[in-house]
């Protein structure tokens, strides 16, 4: 066998002895280091004071104010109000007496003056005489109600003026309504009246009457 491999492992070998010595060597140098470090941090001591709040005293309570009592309202006096008498007057009235000589002439008695006539028209019972006719003419049948044999009546309403003519023709009932209505416009402006008279003048009078349409 050969002695190599022994002879290679000696270097080796011492060399870690040496290492491990000088590790142990070191190690007590570390260990004092560290505990010196920590030993100078526990020295400074901290001290925590602790600082009690004032206590705020209580506000002084005041007493309640009293209330002042109200004045007394003392009644006002009455006031008697004296009203003075009316005074009265002694008025002489003087002596009118005087005597009536029959000799004296009296005058002539005057008439008293006739009513002025202060409408411009009126109603058949307001005039003393009523309007009389003097020329009427027949209003024409409608053809087609003679036709079909249709009877009726128109009430109307006109005005006859002082000089008899006719105007203001208005109508008033119809029967049957609208039939003979447009005969009775035309044919009633060309009828002619005496006037009607009030106080013995001719005045304007509304005369209203009825006319009727019969077939013969």
């Amino acid at each position: 066998m050969s002695e190599r491999p022994i002879d290679g492992l000696g270097p080796a070998v011492s060399m870690a002895l040496l290492v491990n010595v000088c590790l142990f060597a070191l190690l007590p140098l570390l260990l004092d280091r560290h505990s010196g470090a920590r030993s100078y941090e526990e020295i400074i001591p901290v001290n925590f004071v602790r600082i009690r709040p004032e206590m705020e005293e209580p506000p002084e309570e005041k007493p309640p104010e009293r209330e002042k009592p109200l004045p007394e309202v003392l009644p006002l006096p009455r006031l008697s109000q004296q009203v003075p008498k009316p005074r009265q007057l002694k008025l002489e009235t003087p002596d009118l007496s005087f005597e009536i000589n029959p000799k004296l002439n009296m005058g002539m008695a005057v008439a008293p003056p006739e009513p002025e006539l202060v409408k411009d028209f009126f109603d058949q019972g307001e005039v003393d005489q009523l309007p009389m006719t003097v020329f009427r003419m027949k209003p024409l049948y409608p053809f087609r109600a003679k036709r079909l044999g249709i009877e009726g009546s128109v009430k109307v309403k006109f005005l006859v003026d002082s000089a008899g003519r006719v105007s203001h023709v208005n109508i008033l009932e119809s029967n049957p309504p609208g039939v003979f209505d447009e005969s009775v416009l035309k044919a009633l402006p060309s009828w002619r009246f005496s006037p009607g008279e009030l106080g013995g003048k001719a005045v304007n009078t509304w005369v209203s009457t009825v006319i009727q349409f019969d077939l013969e």
